[in-house]
């Protein structure tokens, strides 16, 4: 039996189903939910495609759209299933704090979640001390 392969990602992905506004150039994409989140990044689910590297906007809403996760991203890849985003910054320290929550209680391994956290400051690795 081969062991399973071990996991390369800075942050753990989790399945959530949350509203989503993406905008590309000046242009909203037509998405209407995020498929899997980690902390450094997302799949929209959508059949439109954007060239790798374009910066967009991206909302998340969460409770019927009074809270929002507000971020920077670029396209880093088109798959037949959707868009993945690379977040590039998150904005404001309530975005983060949404953000962190909401990866932390959709996880199912949430010890390994908060060693990422205590791992990274922000998007960004730890520099070793």
């Amino acid at each position: 039996m081969t062991p399973e392969p071990s996991n390369q990602r800075e942050f753990t992905r989790v399945v959530v189903n949350c509203a989503v506004t993406i905008m590309a150039d000046h242009r909203p994409i037509e998405c209407s939910s995020v498929h899997t989140l980690s902390m450094k990044g997302m799949l929209a689910p959508t059949h439109e495609r954007l060239p790798e590297g374009m910066e967009c906007e991206i909302t998340i809403s969460l409770v019927e759209h009074e809270i929002e996760i507000n971020l920077m991203g670029i396209v880093v890849r088109n798959l037949p299933e959707g868009i993945a985003f690379q977040f590039t910054k998150i904005m404001g320290p309530e975005s983060y704090a949404h953000l962190r929550n909401l990866v932390l209680y959709n996880a199912t391994d949430t010890d390994q979640v908060e060693q990422e956290f205590e791992n990274h400051s922000g998007l960004r690795k730890k520099d070793p001390e």
